[in-house]
C-alpha cells in the first residue's frame, strides 16, 4: 500500500460504524473508488437521532465507563442523573463521581515548530510544542519566534483534531520577533466553541482559569465496583438516553493477557484441543464437522480458563474435521472461525483441523533459511504469485500457481531462459511475494478472478487461489514446496503481510469474538481509518500485538520463510515492530523485515507509535525510501514528473543522501533502507519513463531506466526491484492493477528475448554489487570512513569508495551519474583506473582505461576502479 505518495489497493467492501454501516471510498493508486456492496451485517441502521443523547460508552479500565454524548452539558453534573445497569441480573450499579474526560497530550502542530527547534518531521507527542494544561479546560504553550508568517493547528495524543473552527491558524509575527502566547480552550464557556488563541492575533483574549461550568460531551463515570466485563451494562443519562457499554482499554488489563502458545487447535490422533482468547464471551462452543460442507457433526462445550480464554478438549482422532466457534457475548450468538486456524475449507468457511507433520514435502526437515550476514547483502525481488508464471509463454505448467516456482529449465520464446531460473540468472538473493495470506477478494473456486490480497481474512494460511485445489491441505504443502525450491536456488523469501486492517470490520471474527477490542475506535464507536480503507487493526493493545508477532513467528517457523514486508508498517506501531524483530530475530538471525513507513490516512495512534521514517533506527529493522525513488523517478501523484535520470535538475542532494544510505537522513545504518525506485504499487518503472519522457526516443528511455538501476544498485543500502522490471515490464500505463486481472498484470516473458540487454545489465549490476562489498558497507561509521564526493560539473554526481572498503578486493572504486544529455567530463583522482561500466554496459570485465580525466556520455552511469 503506497500512502506516500498514494492510497492503497485493497478491494471494497462496507464499513461499520457503531451500529451504523455505510458504503465508503476507498483510495487506489490516488483514486477514489467506490466500495462495492458485498458486506453486510445482522443489524439493522438505525435512525439517527436529533436530540440530545449518547452516542457510545466504552468500559475503559475496571471502574471507569466514559461515555459521548451528542452535545455538551455543563458541569458539575448531578451523578444520581447518571444510571449504569446490569442487564444481566437486572442490578443498579453504584455511580461514585462523573467528571470529562481530557486528552493527555495536546500540542501544536505546523510551520512554527521548525523555528521553535523541533524536528522536521513533527510529533504530536514530542515535548517541544507540547502544551501545558492550565486546567481542566485550558491548555497553553509560550514560545519565542522570530519573524514571518506561521500555521499552526492543534493535535490530541498525535491526531489532527479537525473539528476546530480554525483547521489553519495563520500567525504573522512582526520583525525583530516575538514571544507568543498560544491558548486552547476546551470548551469556550460563551461560544460553546473550541477555541484557539495567541497573544499576536488574540492580545486581549479572556481566558477561563476555573474548571466551574466547563462544557464537555466525554464524561467519566467512575463506579464503586467493577462489573463482571461478560455481563451485559447499559448506562443512562437523564433526558439524554441511554447505550450499551463496551468492555475496551479495560481488556489491556494483565489478567486478560493470555501467554501461552496454544491459542487455536492442537491436534493428535487420540485427542484435538481449543483454545480461544474471547473474555467478555458467557458461552463458546465447539461445533465439529466430518467434511467441509457437511452439517454439524458434533459440539463440544468449552470452558473458561486463564486470562480470558475458554478451553475444550475432544477426544478421538479429528484429522482433517472442520470447525467453528458458537459464541455469546452480551446475549448475542454468533459463529466465528478461529482466528489462529492453521487450515481452512475453501473461502475461509470454516477452519480445518490438519497433522501439519503430514503437510510437509519430501526432505522438508533439511530445509534451511535463506543465509544473510547483513540486510545491504540482499536484494529484493517483488513479484506476484500469479503473474509471474500465468502468460502462455512462461513455459511454466502450473501457470499461476505456488508450484510454478518450483519448475527448472523452463524457457520462453525465442529459448529464453523463464521463471526461478531466470531469477538465478538475474543474481537476486530475495523473492518477496505479494500477499499469500488467505484474502478476501477472489473466489476461491473461481480460476480467473484476480487481485493483489491486499484484503487480509485468515492471516495464517495460504490462499487458496495459488494452489493446484483450494480444498484439502493442498494449499499448505504447495506453498512449503515453493519455499524449498527458492531455498534450493539459494533465494531467500519474504512474505508481504498486511497486519494493518482487515476486509470487513463489523462482521469480521476478530469483532466477533472479542468487539471492538482488535480495531481502533474512537470514543464515539467509529472505527478510525488509518489504513485508508476502513478499519485498523489496535496493535498496541497487548493481545492484538501477541496475534500478530505469534502470525509472524508461525510463517517463519511452519512455512521456513526469511522475512516479512510490513504494508503501512507506521500502523503496527514502534513496540509491536520491536518485539516482532526482537521474536523473529531470535528464531532466525538472518531474518530480513523492512515496511512502508506511511500509513493510508489519520490514524488513531500515538504519534511516537507511529513507525514512520526514523522511528527504526537500531530496531531490526528498514524502512522503504521514498526520498530516494522521487529523486529517481518523480513524483507519482504527477506521472508527468521527472528525476534525476529523466531530466529533473537539482535532485543531487537527495540522490547523494540515498548514495551515503541515508545515514544522514532517517537511517542509523545502511541496512535501515530499502532503495528503490518502483514497486507494484504506481507505474512500472518502464510505464513511469515513458510517460514522463513520451517525446524522447525508446533507445533514451531505455537508457534512463538502466542509470535508475545504476544508482540504486550502487548506493548503499538494501536495494529492491519490482519483477519484471529487468525486461521493461509495462502494464500498458495502468497505475493501480490492484484488479485489473491478467491481461494487464502478467510477466510477458517475450520481453526478456526482446531486450535481453537490459537483463543483462541488470544482471551485471546485481552480480558487481553481490562480488564487491564495497557497495554494501554495514554501518555509517564504515560510509563516512570510505565514501566521499568528488566534484563534477551541475546536474551529475560523483563519488569514490577508498581503502579496499569492506574488505573489497579492488582498493578504489568511482561511480559516476550524468543524467544529462551532454558528455561529462570527470576529473579522476591520481592513479590509473580500469572502466568497468558505462553506458548499456557493466560488469567485472574491462571495458578500456581511464587516467586524469574521463569522459561520460549522456545518460549514463561509469563505474571504475583501480
Amino acid at each position: 500500500m503506497e500512502h506516500s505518495p498514494v492510497g492503497d489497493k485493497h478491494t471494497g467492501g462496507m464499513r461499520s460504524i457503531g451500529l451504523c454501516v455505510y458504503p465508503f471510498r476507498e483510495v487506489h493508486g490516488g483514486m477514489s473508488v467506490e466500495g462495492d456492496a458485498t458486506v453486510s451485517t445482522s443489524l439493522p441502521v438505525p435512525e439517527i437521532a436529533t436530540l440530545s443523547h449518547v452516542v457510545n460508552a466504552y468500559l475503559e479500565d475496571e471502574k471507569t465507563v466514559v461515555v459521548k454524548l451528542s452535545d455538551t452539558l455543563r458541569l458539575p453534573f448531578n451523578s444520581s442523573d447518571v444510571v449504569v445497569t446490569n442487564q444481566t441480573n437486572g442490578a443498579r450499579l453504584t455511580v461514585t463521581n462523573v467528571d470529562i474526560v481530557q486528552p493527555q497530550r495536546v500540542a501544536l502542530v505546523g510551520n512554527l515548530q521548525l523555528a521553535l527547534g523541533a524536528q522536521s518531521e513533527w510529533n504530536p507527542c514530542d515535548d517541544v510544542t507540547r502544551m501545558t494544561k492550565v486546567n481542566e479546560n485550558l491548555y497553553q504553550f509560550t514560545g519565542k519566534l522570530p519573524s514571518g508568517t506561521f500555521h499552526y493547528k492543534i493535535a490530541f495524543n498525535g491526531t489532527f483534531d479537525n473539528a476546530l473552527p480554525y483547521a489553519d491558524a495563520v500567525l504573522t509575527v512582526p520583525e525583530g520577533g516575538a514571544t507568543v502566547v498560544f491558548s486552547y480552550i476546551m470548551y469556550d464557556l460563551t461560544t460553546r466553541q473550541r477555541e484557539i488563541y495567541d497573544s499576536i492575533n488574540a492580545p486581549h483574549a479572556t481566558l477561563p482559569t476555573s474548571t466551574d461550568g466547563v462544557l464537555s460531551d466525554l464524561l467519566a463515570i467512575t463506579l464503586a465496583d467493577a462489573p463482571d466485563i461478560t455481563d451485559a451494562l447499559l448506562v443512562t443519562l437523564a433526558e439524554r438516553g441511554q447505550n450499551s457499554v463496551v468492555p475496551r482499554s479495560v481488556l489491556n488489563n494483565v489478567r486478560y493477557q493470555y501467554t501461552g502458545d496454544d491459542l487455536g487447535d492442537t491436534y493428535t490422533s487420540e485427542a484435538t484441543t481449543f483454545r480461544v482468547w474471547s473474555p467478555t464471551a458467557s458461552d463458546v462452543q465447539v461445533l465439529l464437522y466430518n467434511s467441509e460442507m457437511g452439517a454439524l457433526t458434533r459440539q463440544v462445550a468449552m470452558h473458561k480458563s486463564d486470562q480470558g480464554t475458554w478451553y475444550a478438549r475432544a477426544e478421538g482422532d479429528f484429522a482433517n474435521w472442520y470447525y467453528l466457534y458458537l459464541v455469546t457475548i452480551h446475549g448475542v450468538t454468533q459463529t466465528v472461525v478461529d482466528p489462529y486456524v492453521r487450515a481452512i475449507a475453501v473461502n475461509g468457511i470454516r477452519g480445518m483441523i490438519v497433522q501439519l507433520a503430514a503437510t510437509n514435502p519430501n526432505e522438508w526437515e533439511t530445509d534451511a533459511h535463506k543465509t544473510l550476514a547483513n540486510p545491504v547483502d540482499a536484494v529484493v525481488y517483488e513479484v506476484h504469485v500469479r503473474d509471474f508464471s500465468i502468460h502462455q509463454n512462461s513455459g511454466m505448467t502450473n501457470k499461476g500457481r505456488y508450484l510454478a516456482f518450483t519448475e527448472r529449465d523452463t524457457k520462453g520464446p525465442d529459448d529464453v531462459v523463464t521463471g526461478v531460473d531466470s531469477l538465478v540468472q538475474l543474481g537476486i538473493s530475495h523473492v518477496q511475494l505479494l500477499p499469500v495470506e488467505e484474502f478476501a477478494s477472489v473466489d476461491e473456486n473461481a480460476p480467473d478472478q484476480y487481485n493483489w490480497g491486499y484484503d487480509p481474512r485468515n492471516y495464517n494460511v495460504p490462499e487458496g487461489a495459488y494452489a493446484t485445489i483450494p480444498h484439502g491441505t493442498a494449499r499448505v504443502t504447495e506453498f512449503k514446496r515453493l519455499v524449498q525450491s527458492l531455498h534450493q536456488a539459494n533465494i531467500g523469501v519474504i512474505l508481504d503481510v498486511v497486519y494493518n486492517h482487515t476486509y470487513v470490520t463489523f462482521d469480521s471474527d476478530f469483532n466477533k469474538l472479542v468487539p471492538q477490542y482488535y480495531y481502533r475506535t474512537d470514543y464515539s464507536g467509529y472505527y478510525t481509518n488509518g489504513s485508508g480503507v476502513g478499519n485498523e487493526l489496535a496493535t498496541e493493545r497487548p493481545m492484538v500485538q501477541k496475534f500478530v508477532c505469534d502470525s509472524l513467528r508461525y510463517w517463519m517457523q511452519e512455512y521456513h520463510v526469511d522475512g516479512f514486508r510490513f504494508d503501512l508498517m507506521a500502523l503496527i506501531g514502534v513496540s509491536t515492530m520491536k518485539r516482532a524483530s526482537e521474536e523473529l530475530h531470535t528464531l532466525n538471525p538472518n531474518a530480513l523485515l523492512y515496511g512502508e513507513p506511511w500509513m493510508g490516512g489519520g490514524s488513531a495512534l500515538a504519534g511516537a507509535e507511529l513507525v514512520t521514517k526514523g522511528q527504526q533506527k537500531g530496531l531490526g529493522f528498514g524502512a522503504f525510501n521514498d526520498d530516494m525513488r522521487n529523486a529517481l523517478v518523480g513524483s507519482m501523484f504527477d506521472a508527468h514528473n521527472r528525476g534525476f535520470p529523466t531530466g529533473s535538475v537539482g535532485q543531487g542532494g537527495p540522490v547523494k543522501t540515498s548514495v551515503m544510505g541515508s545515514i544522514d537522513s532517517f537511517a542509523a545504518a545502511p541496512g535501515e533502507t530499502v532503495n528503490y525506485a518502483t514497486s507494484h504499487d504506481n507505474y512500472t518503472l518502464w510505464d513511469k519513463i515513458a510517460i514522463s519522457n513520451g517525446d524522447d526516443t525508446e533507445y533514451d528511455r531505455i537508457l534512463m531506466q538502466e542509470l535508475v538501476m545504476a544508482i540504486v544498485f550502487t548506493s548503499q543500502g538494501q536495494p529492491f526491484i519490482q519483477g519484471g522490471d529487468e525486461f521493461l515490464r509495462t502494464k500498458n500505463g495502468n497505475d493501480n492493477s490492484y484488479n485489473a486481472g491478467d491481461a494487464v498484470n502478467q510477466f510477458d516473458w517475450g520481453r526478456k528475448a526482446r531486450h535481453h540487454d537490459v537483463f543483462d545489465y541488470y544482471a551485471g549490476l546485481i552480480h558487481l554489487r553481490n562480488n564487491h562489498p564495497a557497495f554494501r558497507l554495514r554501518s555509517a561509521d564504515d560510509v563516512r570512513k570510505h565514501l566521499n564526493f568528488i566534484g563534477s560539473p551541475d546536474n551529475t554526481v560523483a563519488f569514490q569508495l577508498t581503502g579496499h572498503a569492506n574488505g573489497d578486493a579492488w582498493t578504489n572504486i568511482v561511480v559516476i551519474y550524468n543524467p544529462t544529455r551532454a558528455n561529462a567530463i570527470i576529473v579522476l583522482p591520481e592513479g590509473s583506473w580500469t572502466i568497468v561500466g558505462t553506458q548499456g554496459h557493466v560488469g567485472e570485465a574491462s571495458l578500456g582505461q581511464a587516467a586524469g580525466t574521463v569522459v561520460v556520455p549522456g545518460i549514463a552511469c561509469i563505474i571504475l576502479y583501480q
